[in-house]
């Protein structure tokens, strides 16, 4: 492809994604006038209409879809490739793209990504919050970010699944509570992460195991909106241990003790074989692993 051809590409993969040419042109930083003009003479070189024009946006044809398919993998690939030729040992002006769980991101993530960027300031980090396993694969498979922090193991060919640690989950009060008989769980109002999400899974099936079964009252993803539920007296919540620390400190929140052990999880770092850079590997090898 000459840099032309190139560049028409990447904006038609921008707009297959987008399905619509005012938002591909803000990702873009160029007008809708010019993305429609590019759109059209992609068009035109190859003699085929690639987007069916909705009032709502666009969405490919069935030969666009065709284009899309090799076409966005190759532009992948080649982003990999500049990414990989530029790359430096020190750090100092290179880029980071890590995917992570928003949960995981507070508590584990930004003490991390703290002390790079005060040892290396020009270093450029980009954080994808994502919780769908199979939204991180893609953006993994797509060159969207470098590696992924979850808790799910991940089985695909050519990504590698390494534990970095274990995590405890808990539950939080807004007053001392300890439960000695663990059916009086049941009664209580449960604030829970949601249904997909391999903490609630695990949680359900150490309690299933105990015959218990509980109706969550409320369900979020997002660890800071089920604490200040709990600081609002509207429930007990399951939420990692250590990203309540704090709060457990302070005496702003308490961990509700239980008859039972509640289960623990793996925190994985997740990569495609042999493609992190070298600035990639001297983050994990110098700051997340540590």
């Amino acid at each position: 492809m000459s840099n032309v051809n190139l560049n028409l590409y990447r904006i038609f993969c921008k707009v297959a994604q987008s399905k619509s040419y005012s938002e591909a042109a803000e990702k873009l930083g160029s007008s809708v006038a010019n993305v429609s003009t590019q759109i059209s003479n992609l068009e035109e070189q190859l003699n085929l209409k690639l987007f069916n024009r909705e009032s709502k946006g666009v969405t490919l044809t069935t030969d666009g879809q065709e284009l899309y398919d090799i076409v966005n993998k190759s532009i992948s690939s080649f982003d990999f490739a500049e990414k990989m030729a530029k790359d430096k040992n020190d750090m100092e002006s290179g880029c980071l793209k890590i995917g992570c769980a928003s949960h995981f991101t507070s508590y584990y993530l930004m003490e991390k990504i703290e002390k790079v960027k005060k040892d290396f300031p020009k270093l450029n980090v980009k954080i994808v919050c994502e919780v769908d396993t199979n939204k991180m694969l893609e953006l993994l498979k797509n060159h969207k970010v470098d590696f992924a922090i979850t808790d799910a193991e991940i089985s695909s060919s050519n990504v590698e699944t390494k534990e970095l640690l274990k995590i405890n989950n808990i539950f939080v009060s807004k007053a001392p509570l300890k439960i000695l008989d663990i059916k009086e769980l049941e009664k209580l109002n449960c604030i829970l992460n949601l249904e997909n999400t391999r903490a609630t899974k695990q949680l359900r099936e150490t309690l299933d195991k105990n015959n218990i079964s509980i109706q969550a009252d409320m369900m979020c993803d997002a660890t800071e909106i089920r604490v200040d539920a709990v600081k609002r007296n509207m429930g007990i919540a399951y939420v990692i241990k250590e990203a309540v620390k704090n709060e457990l400190n302070n005496k702003e929140l308490y961990e509700v003790e239980l008859p039972i052990e509640l289960p623990s999880i793996k925190l994985n770092l997740v990569y495609l074989t042999g493609e992190l850079t070298k600035i990639d590997k001297k983050f994990i090898k110098e700051y997340l692993k540590k």
